[in-house]
C-alpha cells in the first residue's frame, strides 16, 4: 500500500511538472488542473519531503551513534550508582568496614553481580565485558565507601557525586 501511494505521488508529481513546463509554452496544449487536486499534491509533497528529511535526520544521528548512545551511558551511570548503593547497604548488613580495601573489592564485586544481569542489553550495546563493567564500578566506588585520609585534611570527592 505504501509503495503503491508513492508511486501515486511520483506520477502526480511527474504530471505536475510536465504541465508547468508546457505551459510555458504559449502554443502548447495544457491541461488544466482543478484546484483542490493542485492544493493535495502540494500537500503530499511537502508530506514526502518532510517523511525524507526526518529519514534523513534519523539515519544521521544513527550513523553518528549522538543520542542513544548517550541515553545508554546515562542509563548505564544511573544503574552504577544504583548498584554501589545495594552493594554497600548489603556490606552494612553484614557489619563491614567500608573503609578497608577487602570491603571495597567486595562491593565492587556484589554491585557488578548485581548490574550484569539487570542491564545486560546496555552493556552489550556498549560493548562493556564483565571485566570492564567491574573497572567502571571500581572507579565508582569512592561515592558509597569514601576512603579517610592519612593527613587528617578531608579526602576530594569526585565532581559527579555532588
Amino acid at each position: 500500500m505504501r509503495i503503491f501511494i508513492w508511486v501515486l505521488a511520483a506520477l502526480a508529481t511527474a504530471f505536475f511538472i510536465a504541465n508547468r513546463a508546457l505551459a510555458a509554452d504559449a502554443d502548447a496544449y495544457t491541461i488544466k488542473l482543478p484546484p483542490e487536486l493542485l492544493s493535495t499534491l502540494v500537500d503530499y509533497l511537502f508530506v514526502g519531503i518532510s517523511a525524507l528529511l526526518g529519514w534523513a535526520v534519523k539515519k544521521g544521528a544513527d550513523l553518528l551513534h549522538v543520542r542513544r548512545e548517550s541515553l545508554l551511558v546515562e542509563r548505564l551511570e544511573q544503574g552504577m550508582g544504583y548498584a554501589l548503593m545495594y552493594a554497600r547497604e548489603k556490606a552494612l548488613q553484614k557489619g563491614a568496614a567500608l573503609t578497608s580495601i577487602d570491603t571495597r573489592s567486595e562491593l565492587v564485586a556484589v554491585a557488578a553481580g548485581y548490574l550484569a544481569p539487570k542491564m545486560p542489553g546496555v552493556l552489550k550495546e556498549l560493548n562493556i565485558d564483565p571485566e570492564g563493567l567491574r573497572e567502571r564500578l571500581l572507579g565508582r566506588v569512592d561515592l558509597v565507601a569514601p576512603v579517610p585520609s592519612s593527613t587528617g585534611l578531608p579526602v576530594m570527592q569526585p565532581a559527579s557525586s555532588l
